[in-house]
């Protein structure tokens, strides 16, 4: 398998692949642009053409080829693999475990078959009532053909075609097309509208059906499989993923005609989360396309638990909440119909979660009703406890003090009562820093030149000689550099040439992945010198390093003169001072 991903990262120009997505600029070696996973007006994303790989210096997301597809489509490892195989032509061998893949494989085919028998139906006269549904919802034929929308007429038709077709009924039952009644293989879906789910990668995995008419249940949707899951996929995902991207920010809806809808109406970047409350594996998939999320469903904050679970979800994962209020109680579907720009205002003018949870609870005679305010100010505090940003958390409790007419030590004090072990938490930290401030500058200082002299030293060709026959490994204080130069000196006295590529391969995933940023950073900052700059920068680093080290013996030296000197063991006083003399002229030589 190593074999096959280095053969498609070998024929395959990561470049071209953010470049569909970044306007990329040449700088020196390398590509720059704005970052599309964060908002920022100065680029900081660089490409590396020479080491395939993407980083960004603003929010640290990198990586190489199939960590930009992955990220970039919201898909698995295992599906990038396969899309990057067929984009470059490598066949890919069986994985660990063929049958199961085998297996799932099945399950893809059968869920495409019946995505494709039920459009076919919705054309035909069979499907007629169902192709006036979704006319009477104003549904052009453009909308129904990107969304795949069908129709299952039942009879148990599709068991027909597909066991015609030679397909097993028990694989039928494992996709969720098909279900066993009363000892009998019947359709899983009859006489309803089909909402096909895809997932990023374009392929169906499941259905939603509405019945037509007063049936019951009103929607039907295929339990859970190998490959559907519905706390961990969301409704229209594969059509918004770009808009997505695109307008950094995702629309969450409660129907699949709402997606639809909006998507007809042109506000694309929509999802559904299919039928069930917001998941933490739904916020982690839409967090990779985007951290912003606008809420478009109505919320009870002091009732609805698993809104307030949401909510309470996207603070810990950093994701920014908006709430769209959609006038006269209406949802998506309902307005576009009626004027699409009441929706597309509605998505404007989305209020930020806090403020929205505020004017919800302070409404109505709040002031008359004692025990309501306490209660409703107490549920409103629980949120300030989970803000990070501390000014953010200062202007609410302001707010609050204002509205209910109380001192804003009172919220304060509650606020710590509230979550006690995170004052706590927030004390030490403080403490911490202040005890360790000046030993942080140091390190800091002395870690990065370590990356610098390694950075240009490992990068540029001409300076390998000159770095490894100048520095040892014991010269490097930092873990992670000392581990890099000992691996990389090791290579060259081995090799007696030190080869860039070949290296990147000893390292570990991690390791390879920092290795490459390093690089990347100090050919940046060392593009506009000349190779004899270049060439004076890195003996003034090694010499630099030499110098720290000297100066962490001397200290240490004068230590042990001292204690040797409160013990007045001249001896010992004596010997030290000898090798102080010897350091102070070694220092000199430097």
């Amino acid at each position: 398998m190593s074999n096959e991903i280095e053969e498609i990262k070998d024929k395959l120009d990561i470049v071209d692949y953010v470049g569909k997505v970044v306007q990329l600029k040449k700088t020196g070696q390398n590509y720059k642009g704005l970052c599309p996973f964060h908002s920022e007006k100065t680029p900081s994303f660089i490409v590396s053409q020479d080491k395939q790989i993407f980083h960004c210096f603003g929010c640290n997301e990198g990586g190489d080829i199939f960590a930009w597809v992955m990220k970039t489509d919201g898909m698995e490892f295992s599906e990038a693999l396969k899309k990057l195989a067929a984009d470059a032509g490598v066949t890919l061998t069986r994985e660990h475990n063929p049958e199961r893949s085998d297996a799932r494989e099945k399950l893809f085919d059968i869920n495409e078959e019946a995505c494709a028998f039920f459009e076919g139906n919705l054309k035909s006269d069979t499907g007629k009532t169902a192709a006036d549904y979704f006319k009477k919802r104003k549904l052009t034929d453009k909308t129904i053909k990107e969304f795949r929308l069908g129709y299952a007429p039942g009879m148990n038709a599709l068991i027909k075609k597909m066991t015609a077709e030679g397909y097993d009924k028990k694989d039928m039952v494992s996709a969720g097309v098909a279900k066993e009644k009363e000892g009998k293989l019947v359709d899983q879906f009859r006489a309803r509208v089909t909402f096909p789910i895809i997932n990023t990668g374009g392929r169906p995995v499941g259905f939603s059906a509405r019945v037509l008419g007063d049936g019951i249940p009103k929607y039907l949707n295929t339990p859970s499989t190998d490959i559907y899951d519905k706390s961990g996929i969301l409704y229209g995902i594969y059509q918004a993923k770009e808009a997505m991207r695109k307008q950094n920010h995702t629309i969450v809806v409660e129907g699949n005609m709402d997606v639809i809808a909006s998507h007809q109406a042109g506000v694309k970047n929509v999802v559904a989360s299919s039928g069930t409350a917001l998941t933490e594996r739904q916020l982690d998939i839409l967090k990779k396309f985007s951290p912003n999320i606008k809420l478009a469903f109505d919320i009870d904050p002091a009732g609805d638990m698993a809104t307030r679970r949401a909510i309470e979800m996207a603070f810990a994962k950093g994701i920014n909440l908006k709430i769209i209020e959609i006038p006269e109680g209406k949802d998506a579907a309902d307005v576009v119909a009626k004027d699409p720009k009441i929706w597309i205002d509605a998505v404007k003018e989305a209020t930020y979660v806090m403020d929205y949870l505020f004017e919800k609870l302070f409404t109505g005679d709040i002031e008359k009703d004692i025990l309501k305010k306490k209660k409703v100010t107490r549920e409103f505090i629980s949120f300030i406890a989970k803000l990070e940003d501390m000014i953010e958390r200062d202007h609410y409790i302001k707010k609050l003090a204002e509205k209910i007419n109380v001192g804003e030590d009172a919220i304060r004090k509650t606020l710590d009562r509230t979550s006690p072990k995170a004052s706590l938490d927030k004390s030490k930290e403080a403490k911490s820093d202040i005890q360790n401030e000046p030993i942080k500058v140091v390190v800091g200082m002395r870690g990065q030149i370590e990356e610098r002299v390694l950075g240009i030293g490992l990068g540029v060709e001409k300076c390998h000689g000159f770095l490894f026959e100048s520095l040892e490994p014991e010269d490097f204080n930092t873990d992670t550099m000392n581990m890099l130069y000992k691996k990389a000196k090791n290579h060259y006295n081995a090799n007696k040439v030190f080869d860039l590529k070949e290296f990147n391969k000893l390292l570990k995933q991690e390791e390879a992945k920092s290795f490459n940023v390093l690089l990347v950073k100090n050919e940046l900052e060392t593009e506009n010198l000349n190779e004899e700059e270049v060439q004076e920068e890195i003996f003034y680093l090694a010499k630099k390093i030499k110098q720290l080290n000297v100066a962490d013996e001397k200290a240490a030296l004068s230590r042990e003169i001292k204690e040797a000197e409160k013990r007045k063991d001249d001896k010992c006083a004596k010997d030290l001072i000898k090798k102080m003399q010897e350091l102070l002229k070694k220092e000199q030589s430097l």
